[in-house]
This record gives structure tokens, C-alpha cells and sequence, in this order.
């Protein structure tokens, strides 16, 4: 029987003695001086049999046997006992190979040899049992990795990659990121104790370029802080990362990495034949006329987005945009110029938006819009961009020469507006009426420059009232309070302060731009992170800097030094205030329209040459 023996006697001379006895044998034999060296040399190789005197009990082989077993149940142990009651003790201890001595050495081979081949059938046992785990754990991953390949549905692989992986690396928590058409990383799924703030939206390629050259997993920490990071890769092409962290029953080792390795090359091949069977079903979907999406798909792509919101908490936004004189350009214009119309507003739109974002045709008038990850004030903005570019649209601008080509909107925004599609789809059509009952369409204000909108909106005394609409929200003209404009200032710096995290806009025109100003003092307290955007516009006075407000300085504009506004537009609210202060009362408009509000922020950019959010 072969296998290494391990030799522990403190006495030197029958050390020796049974060294050479073990030796004649062939036995492959390490000594040590005791207990202390014989867990030492343990802990570097495996032994198949410990030859090891009882005596003395406190350090002896009954000790050695105990803590060698605690590390493997099935550790063979010889002792060698001087007196009849070692060898009773060690029997009690639970070791029945036990010699007395004086040995013989014919009936110590024979003892060594039935150990040696209890320890063969064990070692040949544990081998078997560990083929068949390995066997059982290929077919297991190999029953997912044809999972993998078993659906194109790209929402149901991300997440099906990440439930294989956790799995098999026996890790808590792991996060995937996949690459867009730019081959961007972008953050797509997430799972187990991971917080979203914590996950970064894009994985920076550039840094981890080495490491995925040959498409092999890695691990970067220690211990239960270290994390696992598993390139996708087919045929060459990146196209995913995912990480995996808090593992579960001990650091991340070889086996990990191999089945990793495994799913990741299966996984790799089925998101990326997902990604070809969406751009063919998108292909098949689309409005022929326009290039838009029908109904049905956007339907079914907008649930899917709905849910992944709420597994997330994530946000996103819809909008619908309806062409109301279309109808009428069929009808005067005919056929062939409505088509280039709409063509036009879907070829302007599909200009701004992003590669995740989805255009669909609802009606011959009327298209919807899905933003993921934006917000309403991102939505907003976007709606701004949108009108813009439809403006500048060659097919729209022919066609609108001839007879107006009128686009309104409405946004909603997950799970602000509504946790369901027609609850969305309804609180955007309540907004897109807004929009139709705004001043902005009765005043027409929609090409003129800000301050020629600031004195139609003032009027005049003797001007007629404002032309009002049950559908718009309040707007109002006429004599206010001389401290209106403070009393604003101190409620805005507040609200901002006491949800910093909100996004938005402000701008505040004034004659001088001084330290005093409520809105200064207000938001001196603001928190680093503050996420609205500030700004002060009128003459220099005692004001240079602010920790919350980028000053404006505007020297010289007598329009400023005769005026003063407050133009207020976040994700909960849309708020406008125009004054003319004279000899008599402040003459004033306020108006919470958010078609005026937004109308006169983009004019005012323009006016004095600001970025806009």
C-alpha cells in the first residue's frame, strides 16, 4: 500500500527506531518531534496514516488524533501505547488501532497495512464522490447554459443571467451591465443586497480593457469583500460585464471562476442573439409610413419597462405628442402632405432621443414617447428639445408654410403620475388638454423673444383680461402685493432646501443682484449635493459669489433695471412671476401654466445667451 506516513515521537531514539522499521517497508515517512511539529507538517500535505505514542496524555496521541480529525473525521491514526491502560484510554477516545508495546515488527506491518488500505478505499472514495459532484455540477450548468439559449427575450435573459450566476458561484448579490450600440457598459439588472445608489449607471471600458481582452473572469479583494467580475464575450465582442459579490459560505475560488466562466461564454451568445431577434421584431413592427412603432409593441415594451421600474425603483416617463391640425392639412393640403408632416415630426423626434428610448405611432395624429430613467423634469426638457427640432424639421417646415402644423404634448412620469400604462397614458392626455388651453396657443407667444412676451403677458391697465380655459391652469394679471416678489424668494429657497435632491430650474431677475436678497439668504444653508440649478440676472452690486446661485451680471439692461421675475420650473411644480414696478402699485403677472413657464425659461436663455438644464 503507498501513501505518506507521518511519524510523530518525541523520545529520538525510537523515533529513529521506528523510522527505520516504517523505512524497510518502503513507506514514504516524515518524522516530527512531537505534536506541535506533527500539526505543523499536517498542515502543508495530506497524510494517509499517523503513527503516534500515547503516552505522555497532555501532548501525546490521543491530543494529536483529536485535533488532526477535527480538521478531516477520516485521518488515519496508529498509537502505540507502553502500558495497558494507554491503550484502554485510547480505545475510549474512539481509536482502535492501538499496539502495545514491545512491537513486533511483523504485526506492526500488518497494522500498518490494514490502515493504510482503509486509507486508499477512503481517499478512493472521496475521489469518486468529487467526480460525481463535478459530474453533477457540469450537467447542472449545462442544463442552464442551454437555458440561456432557449429564449431571446432580452429583459427575461438579464435577469435569468444573474439568478445562473449567483447560483453557481454560491454568491448574495450581482449586478449586470450591457453593452449599447455605442458599446457603452450600461447598468440592465441587479439583484439580492446590492443598493442602486451604490452601482454605477456605466462601467468605465476603458479602465478594465486589460482584464477583458481574454474574457476570463476575475476576483479583486479579499476574502468576503472580494468580488467576481465575469466578462461576456462572443466571437470577440464584448458584450457584457457582470459582478458578483457576498458569497455566501466562504471566499470565491477556482471552481467559481470555472463554472463562471461556463455561463458567461452561453450567456454572451444569448444576449447577443436577443439583441439581433429584437432588431428584427422591431423591424417587423414598425409603421411603415413613419418609421414609428405600432401600438401592440409599444404597449407590450412599455409594461416591461413598468415592471423593471418597480424591481428597481426605478423611474421613467411617457409622453404623448398629438399633430391637431392634421386633420385639416389632409383635408386642404392633401393625403401626401399629411404623411410628410408626421414623417417629419417622427424623423425630428427620432433625432434627440436615445437608443433606449421608444417612438411609437398611437393614430394617424397622435405618437407616444417612452423615456427610460428620466424623470419629469427630464421629460420636460426633453419636450422642450422636441419642439425645437420638429421646428426645424425640413418636411414640417414645408408643410407648416402652408398651413400650420400645430404639435402639443402631454409627459407622465413612473410612479409619480401613475403605476400603471393607462394610468400614464391618462395623466398624459389630461396635460397634453393643459397644453391646448395654455396662453401660450391663445396669445400667441410661441415665436416672439422673451420681453416681447413678458409686456403681452403684463398688458396694460386698460389691456383685456386674459383669455381663460377650464383646461389650463391659472394665470392672472393685474395689481400685487409690493412684497410678492420677496415673500416668493424666502417659499422657493425653502422648498429647495428642504428637498435638495429635487431637480430643477430658477431664474431670478432683479435691478441689482445683492446679498440680501431673500433667495441669498435663503440658500446659504444649501447641502454640496443641491441639485437645482440658480440663477441671480441684474446688475453687479455687493454679491460676487454664492455656494447655491451662479450670479448673471447684466450691466446696463434697462429692461432689468424696469422689471423684475422669478421663473421657477422642477419636477413638482411650474411657476412663473412677472412684475413692473412704477409710481403707483407693482403691476404683476403669475401664472402656474407650465407651457408659459416653459416657454419663458427657453426665451430667456436665449435672450441672454444661458446654457440650458
Amino acid at each position: 500500500m503507498h501513501g505518506t506516513i507521518l511519524l510523530s515521537q518525541p523520545d529520538p531514539d525510537a523515533r529513529q527506531r521506528y523510522r527505520e522499521l516504517l523505512a524497510r517497508n518502503e513507506w514514504a515517512v516524515v518524522a516530527a518531534s512531537g505534536t506541535a511539529e506533527a500539526l505543523a507538517e499536517a498542515a502543508k500535505q495530506r497524510f494517509a496514516l499517523v503513527v503516534a505514542p500515547v503516552e505522555p496524555e497532555a501532548e501525546g496521541g490521543i491530543a494529536l488524533a483529536a485535533k488532526l480529525r477535527e480538521r478531516d473525521p477520516d485521518q488515519e491514526v496508529l498509537l502505540v501505547a507502553a502500558r495497558p491502560e494507554g491503550r484502554a484510554a485510547a480505545v475510549r477516545a474512539g481509536i482502535s488501532d492501538c499496539l502495545l508495546q514491545p512491537v513486533d515488527e511483523a504485526h506492526l506491518r500488518a497494522r500498518v497495512d490494514r490502515c493504510l488500505e482503509r486509507a486508499a478505499m477512503r481517499a478512493e472514495r472521496r475521489e469518486l464522490l468529487d467526480q460525481n459532484r463535478e459530474l453533477a455540477r457540469g450537467d447542472a450548468i449545462a442544463k442552464r447554459c442551454l437555458e440561456l439559449l432557449s429564449n431571446p427575450d432580452l429583459e427575461w435573459l438579464q435577469e435569468r443571467v444573474l439568478a445562473h450566476l449567483t447560483e453557481v458561484c454560491d454568491a448574495q448579490s450581482a449586478a449586470l451591465w450591457v453593452a449599447d450600440d455605442r458599446g457603452e457598459l450600461i447598468l440592465k439588472s441587479y439583484r439580492g443586497i446590492l443598493e442602486r445608489q451604490f452601482l454605477s449607471e456605466k462601467l468605465d471600458r476603458q479602465a478594465l480593457s486589460d482584464r477583458l481582452r481574454d474574457g476570463a473572469p476575475w476576483i479583486s479583494g479579499e476574502g468576503r469583500a472580494a468580488h467576481l467580475a465575469v466578462p461576456l464575450v462572443a466571437g470577440g465582442e464584448l458584450i457584457g460585464v457582470a459582478q458578483l459579490s457576498d458569497p455566501l459560505s466562504g471566499p470565491f475560488v477556482s471552481e467559481h471562476l470555472r463554472g463562471a466562466k461556463a455561463l458567461a461564454d452561453f450567456a454572451a451568445v444569448g444576449v447577443k442573439n436577443g439583441r439581433k431577434f429584437l432588431a428584427l421584431q422591431r423591424l417587423g413592427l414598425r409603421d411603415r409610413d413613419t418609421a414609428a412603432y405600432n401600438l401592440s409593441y409599444f404597449t407590450d415594451y412599455a409594461n416591461k419597462e413598468i415592471y423593471k421600474a418597480r424591481r428597481y425603483a426605478r423611474t421613467f416617463s411617457l409622453l404623448t405628442f398629438s399633430v391637431d391640425t392634421l386633420p385639416q392639412i389632409r383635408l386642404r393640403l392633401g393625403v401626401e402632405e399629411a404623411h410628410k408632416a408626421a414623417r417629419g415630426i417622427i424623423r425630428a423626434l427620432s433625432r434627440i432621443i436615445r437608443d433606449s428610448d421608444v417612438i411609437a405611432k398611437a393614430t394617424e395624429h397622435e405618437f407616444y414617447v417612452l423615456l427610460p430613467e428620466t424623470d419629469f423634469f427630464g421629460a420636460s426638457m426633453f419636450l422642450r428639445r422636441a419642439f425645437a427640432a420638429a421646428a426645424e424639421e425640413p418636411e414640417v417646415r414645408a408643410v407648416d408654410e402652408r398651413l400650420p402644423v400645430s404639435l402639443v404634448a402631454g409627459g407622465a412620469t413612473f410612479p409619480k403620475d401613475g403605476e400603471d400604462f393607462d394610468e400614464l397614458v391618462l395623466r398624459c392626455r389630461r396635460r397634453l388638454e393643459e397644453r391646448r388651453g395654455s396662453l401660450v396657443r391663445k396669445l400667441h407667444l410661441e415665436g416672439l423673444a422673451f420681453w416681447e412676451q413678458v409686456e403681452i403677458l403684463l398688458g396694460q391697465p386698460g389691456s383685456p383680461r386674459l383669455p381663460a380655459d377650464d383646461r389650463a391652469e391659472p394665470s392672472r394679471r393685474g395689481k400685487v402685493s409690493d412684497v410678492l416678489f420677496e415673500e416668493l424668494q424666502v417659499e422657493i429657497a425653502r422648498d429647495l432646501v428642504r428637498d435638495p435632491n429635487a431637480r430643477g430650474v430658477l431664474y431670478v431677475g432683479s435691478p441689482e443682484i445683492r446679498a440680501d436678497l431673500p433667495l441669498s439668504v435663503g440658500l446659504e444653508a444649501a447641502p454640496p449635493d443641491f441639485a437645482s440649478r440658480v440663477y441671480l440676472l441684474g446688475r453687479r452690486a455687493d454679491l460676487d459669489s454664492h455656494p447655491a446661485i451662479s450670479p448673471v451680471f447684466l450691466e446696463g439692461d434697462e429692461q432689468l433695471s424696469r422689471h423684475e421675475f422669478l421663473l421657477w420650473q422642477s419636477e413638482n411644480a411650474s411657476y412663473a412671476l412677472v412684475q413692473r414696478r412704477g409710481r403707483g402699485a407693482t403691476w404683476g403677472f403669475h401664472t402656474s401654466d407650465p407651457g408659459v413657464v416653459d416657454g419663458l425659461v427657453s426665451k430667456l436663455q436665449a435672450e441672454y445667451d444661458l446654457q440650458p438644464y
